[in-house]
């Protein structure tokens, strides 16, 4: 805390933090995300007295390792620049720089109420709309007919770098082998590129009173992401919390009942799709695609950590602990290229 009000104290009036409603004296409140892909701290900043913070600072946990912080500056930023902000649920970037070996981010707090498994369960429908407008009001990045490359850059690669990550598992080989097999009928289909989150669920959900959906956390976002892949991943959030699925056998049923033959998230993501000039029939493909991409993330997140025989293991038992991947292994057993799921 006393590095982050420090940074703030020394750059107070050159960001004009009075216009955020902080004084010359603050609370600052640590915040230290325990997963173990979190590779950041944040610092939430409150004026003397308020119930709300009024800003968010993002720092590293390791000097030097500044991507994600940077990449979240960069996608916000082009948002913001887009006319994208608080209004439609987006932070804004205060400014983003260099101290010493950190890259720090400030950006706006967002404001309201979570939406966590409890919110969901009250009310499904009202978050079901919430979500899909706030999907839907995502920008597109690129026509399809000009998003050239887009299997390899978003997919392709992806996995690459997850199989690459436990090279000698054949077990994940064959994962990414079969993946590539059954979404090889939507290789050559053009689709557009849009901004994409990458992680629509509790904790990074928040609710305004008037119902809007706002999203905090854009370290997994993208700006060439592919058409219905937030959705479909805050849905199966979604289908998770209504059904109370915390376990990972009850998720795997959460996913059956949302995306299975009369699933109830299909028409929501079938209607997005439309919006987006996606043919629907694409939808089941588009499934598998988000949790194989969400999965892949994991290269990233977990990088750096296979250099020796224990990180290798940890790396492993990483993996096999990770929600996305087991969701991913679902929809490829359980795909049935003709009718989608399950088989």
């Amino acid at each position: 805390m006393a590095f982050i009000d420090r940074l703030l104290r020394d750059h107070y009036d050159e960001l004009r933090l009075f216009r955020y409603g902080v004084g010359r004296t603050w609370d600052t409140v640590l915040v230290t995300p325990r997963f173990v892909t979190s590779r950041h701290v944040v610092g939430l900043v409150f004026a003397i007295g308020a119930r709300e913070p009024s800003l968010v600072v993002k720092i590293p946990r390791q000097p030097g390792d500044n991507y994600s912080v940077r990449h979240e500056a960069s996608v916000i930023g082009q948002l913001n620049a887009l006319g994208i902000g608080r209004e439609q649920g987006v932070p804004e970037v205060i400014k983003a720089f260099d101290v010493g070996d950190h890259t720090v981010l400030l950006e706006t707090a967002v404001i309201g109420s979570p939406l966590d498994p409890q919110r969901v369960v009250a009310d499904l429908a009202s978050a079901v709309h919430a979500g899909t407008e706030f999907v839907a009001a995502l920008p597109c990045t690129a026509a399809a007919a000009v998003n050239v490359g887009w299997y390899e850059r978003t997919v392709g690669r992806s996995l690459s770098g997850l199989a690459s990550l436990l090279p000698q598992d054949s077990a994940m080989t064959g994962l990414v082998e079969r993946t590539h097999e059954l979404l090889e009928p939507m290789r050559s289909v053009p689709l557009p590129a849009v901004v994409e989150h990458g992680d629509l669920s509790h904790p990074n959900l928040i609710v305004r009173p008037n119902g809007r959906l706002q999203a905090v956390d854009w370290e997994r976002s993208r700006t060439d992401g592919l058409p219905g892949h937030d959705l479909v991943f805050y849905l199966q959030y979604l289908s998770e919390s209504s059904e109370r699925a915390f376990e990972r056998a009850d998720q795997m049923a959460a996913f059956d009942k949302a995306f299975g033959p009369e699933g109830w998230a299909r028409e929501p993501v079938r209607r997005h799709l439309q919006r987006r000039g996606v043919d629907p029939a694409l939808l089941p493909l588009l499934v598998l695609a988000t949790w194989a991409r969400s999965a892949a993330t994991l290269a990233f997140r977990l990088e750096g950590q296979t250099a020796t025989e224990q990180g290798m293991a940890e790396t492993r038992a990483a993996v096999l602990a990770d929600r996305d991947y087991w969701l991913w292994r679902h929809a490829v057993e359980t795909m049935s290229p003709r009718q989608g799921f399950p088989r």
